[in-house]
C-alpha cells in the first residue's frame, strides 16, 4: 500500500485534472490554466512539505538540527508565493481559477487521511 503522501498526490492530480476539464468546458482556457497551475503548485508544495518534515524530524531525532538546516523549510514558502505570483502576473491564468486549483488539495488530504486512519484500525 502506498504511503499517504503518494496517495494524496495521485488523488489530488486526478481531482485537479477533473476540475481543469470542467473549468475549460465552462469558462475556457484561462480558467483551465488557472486551475491546473494552482493545483500543480499546491501538489508540489504538499510533496515538498512532506519531504522537509521527514528530514527535519530525522535531523532533530539525530541531534543534528541547526537553525540553518531547519530554516530551509522557509524556502518552500518563497517558491510557492513566487510561483503563484508569476502565474497570476502573466495574465494567462484566471486568479479565481488559481484559487480553485489550490483549494482542490485540502479535501483530498482530509479524505485520504481519514481512509488511512480507517485502514489502521
Amino acid at each position: 500500500m502506498p504511503d499517504l503522501t503518494t496517495r494524496v498526490t495521485w488523488a489530488g492530480a486526478w481531482t485537479v485534472a477533473a476540475l481543469s476539464a470542467g473549468a475549460w468546458w465552462l469558462a475556457g482556457m484561462p480558467a483551465a490554466a488557472g486551475v491546473t497551475g494552482g493545483g500543480l503548485i499546491g501538489i508540489i508544495n504538499f510533496r515538498w512539505l512532506a519531504r522537509d518534515l521527514r528530514r527535519a524530524v530525522a535531523l532533530v531525532a539525530d541531534g543534528q538540527a541547526s537553525l540553518v538546516r531547519v530554516g530551509r523549510v522557509g524556502l518552500r514558502q518563497l517558491f510557492t508565493f513566487g510561483a503563484l505570483g508569476a502565474l497570476v502576473a502573466q495574465g494567462w491564468a484566471n486568479p479565481v481559477a488559481v484559487g480553485v486549483g489550490l483549494a482542490a488539495l485540502p479535501p483530498v488530504l482530509l479524505c485520504q487521511g481519514l481512509l488511512s486512519a480507517r485502514e489502521d484500525d
